[in-house]
């Protein structure tokens, strides 16, 4: 190990995280804590959820109520950097936050999660002030922001869009006919001129952070940052049967929350071509007055007869957003084996779930577990970073970050900044709007946006490049 991630891994080690809520959200965060060698202590009321978070992790757990000071002291709250509330109640969340906030001062963040949509704003996901909490998080806004992301772009896989900037991040799996097999990066680059950049590979399994000399193989998948202008001329050159289409008819499954939120977030022309199937009179009646350029049809998606009289056969894309995770795997899988284009399916449940959505043919499936996480993770980087986004299951890190006044690294040349193949810097917005991707002679400036990809492994490099 060198010393450079020696003292990046002490660093880390002195960043201690209170998680208060046992759950599957919680777990999955403080393994991507822990991987970080930050210190995690769980705070939950149930001691059957402890006992097992301690065997399955390397971490501490307490058992009592996150509303109550004493358990807060016993879980070592006084010596937390940042304490974060996930348990199934929203008013549990708030409060305990709160209570940190106002007995706590050392606490530098704490985060709450909530599944009503009072607390944020409907339009953006920015939060209300409440209690002093640092940021509220919604499950629901996270993953419709993820699936605006993927249907307005027409790709339909882990596809993310980069705000105010001309930069789109989308994966593809190397067929048997693609130009990219057995070359280099240089070699693709002369081959394939355009502006984009192969910023990761998902080979067998592991995620890699490719150099110049790195060769492509088949099956490999390829995270590609790409201006977004350039998208479909770079998939028309690369060929396969890969052919990004912005749909016409779109079918959504389930009125729940975050059916909202991707409705309220879908550009005009796609919304005016989206059937919405709910159960619930009531609920049906609700979004007809709020969304009256819908289709909405009280149906259950189970009533096969549906399917026919609808046409869904001929729709670009559904969409099954119920609360049943079930429900929407063996919808958006049916929906493909009857000739829908694509289809996308939402996790709310069992993150298990996504590689065997994957299989059924489903070419989108979308986690809230993940996206939390993400949006978590992005808050404890700190101010500077504005997206944060994973890929590959979470090997991935994708971060936009915005260069401060006092960054190690202003006017220095890229070429001379040595990333020891651990990070790629694959775009560049300046604060006057213009974007592009950098050459070795790019200068870094403050107000610069930097899109940093970095694999999980080498996050302490990231952390030790920003600070």
């Amino acid at each position: 190990m060198d010393l450079k991630r020696l003292c990046c891994d002490v660093i880390l080690l002195l960043v201690n995280v209170l998680i208060i809520g046992a759950g599957r959200r919680g777990q999955r965060l403080a393994r991507h804590l822990i991987e970080e060698n930050k210190s995690v202590t769980f705070l939950d009321r149930d001691q059957t959820k402890c006992t097992a978070t301690e065997a399955k992790l390397d971490c501490m757990a307490v058992c009592g109520l996150g509303t109550d000071i004493e358990a807060l002291e016993q879980a070592g709250v006084r010596s937390c950097d940042a304490v974060i509330a996930l348990t199934d109640s929203d008013e549990i969340n708030l409060v305990s936050c709160g209570i940190v906030k106002s007995n706590f001062p050392n606490v530098k963040t704490t985060i709450a999660s909530t599944r009503s949509i009072s607390y944020i704003s409907d339009e953006e996901g920015s939060s209300h002030p409440i209690l002093g909490i640092s940021h509220i998080v919604n499950p629901d806004f996270e993953a419709s922001e993820r699936i605006v992301d993927i249907v307005e772009s027409g790709l339909y896989n882990d596809t993310i869009a980069f705000p105010d900037t001309e930069f789109l991040l989308f994966t593809i799996q190397v067929g048997a006919n693609s130009p990219f097999i057995d070359k280099t990066l240089i070699e693709c680059r002369k081959s394939i001129p355009g502006n984009y950049v192969i910023t990761g590979i998902l080979r067998s399994g592991e995620a890699l952070i490719p150099s110049g000399r790195t060769i492509i193989k088949r099956n490999d998948t390829l995270a590609i940052i790409i201006d977004n202008d350039e998208t479909f001329t770079l998939l028309n050159k690369v060929g396969d049967t890969f052919k990004p289409k912005r749909p016409k008819k779109m079918v959504l499954v389930g009125a729940t929350g975050i059916t909202r939120f991707l409705l309220k977030k879908l550009s005009p022309d796609i919304r005016k071509g989206v059937i919405l199937t709910e159960r619930d009179k009531e609920i049906c009646e609700e979004f007809s007055r709020l969304f009256p350029d819908i289709t909405v049809l009280n149906v259950k998606i189970t009533d096969e007869t549906i399917w026919e009289d609808e046409d869904f056969d001929k729709a670009d894309v559904l969409v099954s957003l119920t609360d049943d995770d079930e429900l929407n795997i063996i919808s958006a899988s049916y929906a493909k084996t009857i000739g829908v284009s694509k289809s996308i399916a939402l996790l709310k449940t069992n993150t298990n779930y996504m590689q065997f959505a994957r299989n059924l043919g489903i070419d989108a499936p979308i986690s809230t577990t993940v996206t939390v996480v993400d949006s978590i993770v992005k808050q404890l980087r700190g101010k500077q970073v504005s997206t944060m986004h994973t890929l590959f299951d979470g090997d991935l890190e994708v971060y936009e970050y915005v260069i401060p006044n006092d960054f190690k690294y202003i006017g220095k040349a890229l070429r001379k900044v040595d990333m020891k193949g651990r990070m790629l810097i694959a775009g560049v917005k300046r604060k006057k709007g213009d974007s592009f991707i950098p050459g070795g002679n790019y200068e870094f400036q403050a107000g610069d946006s930097l899109l940093l990809i970095t694999s999980h492994a080498d996050g302490y490099f990231f952390e030790g490049f920003i600070k």
